[in-house]
C-alpha cells in the first residue's frame, strides 16, 4: 500500500514539473483559457503520463542520464501522440519536435535534471544555471507575438509563470520525500500503461491515419534502449536538499515573465522558434539515437 502511494505521489510531482517545462515554459504568455481548472486538469493528465514513464524506469532500471533523458522522451511520445495528436501533424518533422527536441531535452534535462543536480552544487553556480534557464524561456516567448494577435496583461504573465513555477518546486521537494523510484504491486504498474494503450487503440480506430504507427516504433525502440542500458539497482531521484535550494528554481520563471512583460510584450515579436527548432531538433534526435546505437552495440 505504502508504494502504490509513492508511487501516485511521484507520478503527480512529476506532472507538477512537466507542466512548467512543457507547457509554461513552452507557452510563456497564458494560454488562451489556462484557468485554475484547466490548469489542474493538465497537470492530471502529465500525472498520468508520468505514470507511465515512473513503470518503465522502474521496470527497465535505467538510471542517470539515459533513464532521465529517454524517460523524458517517452513522456513526449505519450503526450504528443496519445493525450494530443500534433506528433502525427507535419509528419516526420513532429516525431522529433516537441517529443524529444522539448519535452526530452528541456523539460527533462534542463527543468527537471539539471535543477536536481543543482541544488547540490555552490549556490552561486545553481543562481546562475537558473538565470540561464530563465532567459531561454524568455528567448522562447520572444516568438508568440508573431503567432499571437492578442496576449495576456504583465499581472497575467507574471502570475501564470510564478504560479506554474510555485508548482514545479512543490514537484521537487515532493521527490526528495519519495527518494527513489517507488515499486508498488506490478497490477498497479500496470493500469496507467493498459489505459494509454486503449486510448490510443481507440483513436487509431477514429482516425486511421498511417502516421499513427510512429508512436509504438518509437515508444518500443526507446524502451528496449532503456531495457538495455538499465541496470538492476534501484533507480533514485537524488539525495534530498534545502527547501530553500528548491525554491531558488523560481529564479527561471521570474526572470522569463520579467523579460516578457516588459521587454517582449508590446513588441512586433522575434522568430526565435525557428532557431530554437534549428538547435534542439538535431541535438535532441542526436542524443535518442546515441543511446540507441549504444544499446545495439551493447
Amino acid at each position: 500500500m505504502r508504494e502504490s502511494c509513492l508511487y501516485v505521489a511521484a507520478s503527480i510531482a512529476l506532472g507538477m514539473i512537466s507542466y512548467f517545462g512543457s507547457e509554461a515554459f513552452f507557452w510563456v504568455f497564458v494560454p488562451e483559457g489556462a484557468g485554475v481548472g484547466e490548469v489542474a486538469v493538465t497537470v492530471l493528465a502529465y500525472g498520468l503520463a508520468s505514470a507511465c514513464v515512473l513503470s518503465a524506469v522502474s521496470l527497465t532500471g535505467a538510471g542517470g542520464f539515459v533513464g532521465l533523458f529517454l524517460g523524458a522522451a517517452l513522456l513526449g511520445f505519450l503526450v504528443e501522440g496519445v493525450i494530443v495528436s500534433t506528433m502525427y501533424d507535419a509528419f516526420p518533422f513532429q516525431l522529433v519536435w516537441t517529443p524529444l527536441a522539448w519535452h526530452a531535452l528541456i523539460t527533462g534535462a534542463a527543468v527537471l535534471g539539471m535543477h536536481r543536480v543543482m541544488v547540490h552544487r555552490r549556490l552561486s553556480l545553481q543562481v546562475a544555471a537558473m538565470v540561464a534557464l530563465g532567459l531561454f524561456g524568455a528567448f522562447m516567448g520572444s516568438y508568440w507575438p508573431l503567432e499571437r494577435t492578442e496576449l495576456p496583461g504583465r499581472v497575467a504573465i507574471g502570475v501564470y509563470l510564478t504560479g506554474t513555477g510555485v508548482l514545479a518546486v512543490l514537484g521537487q521537494i515532493a521527490l526528495d520525500r519519495v527518494g527513489s523510484v517507488p515499486q508498488p504491486p506490478k497490477w498497479v504498474f500496470w493500469v496507467v500503461p493498459a489505459f494509454a494503450v486503449v486510448l490510443w487503440g481507440v483513436q487509431s480506430t477514429i482516425d486511421p491515419r498511417p502516421q499513427r504507427l510512429a508512436l509504438p516504433l518509437m515508444v518500443g525502440l526507446t524502451l528496449w534502449a532503456m531495457r538495455r542500458l538499465g541496470g538492476s539497482r534501484p533507480v533514485s531521484f537524488g539525495p534530498p536538499a534545502p527547501v530553500a535550494r528548491h525554491a531558488l528554481f523560481l529564479i527561471a520563471p521570474l526572470v522569463t515573465a520579467l523579460i516578457a512583460a516588459f521587454g517582449v510584450l508590446g513588441s512586433s515579436g522575434y522568430g526565435s522558434n525557428v532557431i530554437i527548432a534549428a538547435t534542439t531538433v538535431p541535438l535532441g534526435l542526436g542524443i535518442w539515437l546515441w543511446y540507441l546505437w549504444r544499446a545495439a552495440w551493447r
